[in-house]
């Protein structure tokens, strides 16, 4: 394949992996109340401020730049979604955790980043993503 059909593929993940995220959250939404399914969509949503506020915060400070990386605002996201299949749809779990390795192949297959920028931006975010996500789960439940 070429670079463009790879990059259109690499294009689709988030979109794909969103509207899968909107359908589950609907059906939650419906199976189990609205309002567990706002807290859901609430933890999603705080866990993409979070990571837009890393990014502004490492492009004033530049920290992935100090060690020569780069923070992957592509990896980010998407484990934003990651993060809410984990907690929320066990039955996805594992092809959503396999996807996300695969988009981080495809992401170094295209050089829009190395596996250190892919590792050091989900260390430093993931823990937050789930720790918003189970969270607002724990609320919900309540």
């Amino acid at each position: 394949m070429t670079f463009e059909q790879w990059a259109f593929i690499a294009d689709l993940y988030t979109p794909i992996i969103v509207i899968v995220c909107v359908i589950c959250m609907v059906l939650s939404g419906r199976e189990q109340g609205l309002r567990f399914g706002l807290w859901q969509l609430g933890g999603v949503l705080l866990s993409t401020a979070f990571i837009y506020t890393v990014m502004f915060i490492d492009n004033a400070l530049g920290i992935w730049p100090a060690f020569n990386l780069d923070y992957s605002t592509h990896t980010a996201i998407a484990l934003v979604f990651i993060g809410y299949f984990i907690v929320y749809t066990p039955k996805l779990r594992g092809v959503m955790v396999l996807s996300i390795v695969g988009y981080a192949a495809l992401m170094m297959h295209q050089k829009y980043h190395t596996l250190s920028d892919i590792i050091t931006t989900t260390v430093c975010v993931m823990p937050v993503i789930l720790l918003c996500q189970y969270k607002l789960a724990t609320i919900a439940n309540r």
